[in-house]
């Protein structure tokens, strides 16, 4: 792999976000290593508390009884809302406020449907905007830019979701109406702050022969056709969709950004930030036995951890703009940065940690692949970083060729089954370096 510190190709882009957040309580501090971590965003949606509190950020929960005077400051309940992203924004990570409703998967659902009145469920959706970003209803300033209107309103897979659609009861047309209401509503009264949807769940659509590619778009082209069109003509500041991935198979980032990407120039959406915001990876190596319990093992361990770091590299490298992972919540199965109950770190935290000090020192100098091998180089001019990943299970030796670096010495910490991203070695700067099967490593220089 060759690498020259010199040859900058743009900035370390905030794709190291979260969705929601570590905390042992709902009303309580962020955990301090949450914290360390400093992640660029954390995205508010399936937000819930632990044993079963569900007073959060969703437009039921806030306004909850839709028969009240979206004008009137008694009609909403903010107060656990505020809670929770009082700590977000005092530790200066930007939020994404998903302006919809919880996940539903059971059986009987209660929040999903298409509102009943769209005008009137833009302007409650404006007035939260208006409570955290200019102080309406004893409320705050904020400055919270990112607001995404509902989730998933595509996703059904009749494998995965016996009971329906999770997220959407209602047509392709009233989900359209409901984000062009929503996102004028939103950007006449706040032109400031960035208004975008949809959280696609099957962006692809088409999954063959083990790889995802391009099948039934008309949900995405439909939706641009909609808010291209003159009378129903809608801002979108940026476009969201999820990407969760597999096992050793980490093109899936670049064939749905490049899609992504294709589609929205095609309409005029040239300037429209492209945003993964759910994603992680799951590995289950096994043809048999309980799946999704092999995936939230793995999402925790080494496996996850050097799948992580190397999807990072993939989106620094790929055309995303931002990017959040799923999820940081103590209580989800999900949520994969901290063992629960001891709360340390997990293998999947120091992948976070090992991107964020790239994003810290800010230039971009490239990314390389070599088999299972990936690799991200960063510097500030006076220091570097080479970070690398082996997602295979077994071990890999890579040449590196380190051209214009600033200093003599390196370090080189390691994160696999048997080290928490720790040092194990120091001195010359390598000219090779022989990563463990499922592993990451940083190696610094300067």
């Amino acid at each position: 792999m060759q690498f020259d510190f010199n040859l900058i190709k743009g900035r370390i882009k905030p794709v190291h976000g979260v969705n929601n957040a570590a905390r042992k309580t709902d009303y309580g501090d962020l955990l301090p290593a949450f914290v360390d971590l400093h992640v660029p965003f954390s995205r508010l949606h399936d937000t819930g508390g632990t044993y079963g509190g569900s007073h959060y950020v969703d437009i039921a929960n806030v306004f909850p009884d839709f028969s009240a005077d979206p004008e009137d400051e008694s009609s909403y309940d903010f107060t656990l809302t505020d809670y929770y992203i009082r700590p977000l924004a005092e530790a200066g990570i930007q939020v994404m406020y998903r302006l919809g409703t919880t996940i539903e998967h059971e059986p009987k659902k209660y929040r999903i449907f298409a509102p009943a009145d769209p005008e009137k469920w833009a302007n409650v959706a404006e007035h939260i905007v208006r409570h955290y970003n200019e102080g309406w209803a004893e409320g705050f300033h904020w400055n919270i830019v990112y607001w995404e209107v509902w989730n998933e309103p595509d996703g059904l897979n009749p494998a995965c979701e016996p009971f329906g659609c999770p997220n959407w009861i209602g047509t392709a047309e009233d989900y359209y109406l409901l984000y062009s209401l929503t996102a004028n509503r939103i950007k006449s009264l706040h032109p400031e702050v960035k208004v975008g949807g949809y959280s696609s769940c099957y962006i692809l659509g088409k999954f063959e022969n083990g790889r995802w590619e391009a099948g039934d778009a008309s949900y995405f082209t439909n939706f641009l056709q909609y808010i291209s069109a003159e009378e129903t003509k809608a801002p979108l500041d940026f476009f969201t969709w999820h990407g969760y991935l597999g096992c050793r198979y980490l093109e899936k980032i670049e064939i749905e950004s490049d899609f992504v990407d294709k589609t929205l120039n095609e309409y005029g959406f040239t300037q429209t930030e492209r945003i993964d915001a759910e994603w992680n990876v799951n590995i289950c190596e096994e043809e048999s036995g309980d799946r999704r319990t092999r995936y939230y093992i793995n999402y925790r361990n080494e496996k996850g951890g050097s799948h992580c770091a190397a999807a990072l590299f993939e989106m620094q490298r790929c055309k995303v703009d931002a990017a959040m992972y799923y999820d940081t919540q103590l209580w989800l199965e999900y949520g994969s940065l901290f063992h629960v109950p001891s709360l340390s770190p997990t293998k999947a935290y120091f992948a976070f940690q090992q991107f964020g000090e790239l994003y810290q020192l800010g230039e971009w100098c490239g990314c390389d692949r070599e088999g299972f091998v990936y690799a991200c180089a960063a510097t500030n001019g006076s220091r570097d970083i080479l970070a690398l990943s082996n997602i295979d299970d077994k071990p890999a030796t890579v040449r590196l060729d380190l051209k214009n670096v600033h200093g003599v010495t390196a370090e080189i910490r390691l994160c696999d089954g048997a080290h928490d991203f720790e040092t194990v070695a120091a001195g010359e700067i390598p000219t090779e370096i022989t990563l463990p099967g499922y592993s990451f490593a940083s190696v610094y220089i300067g």
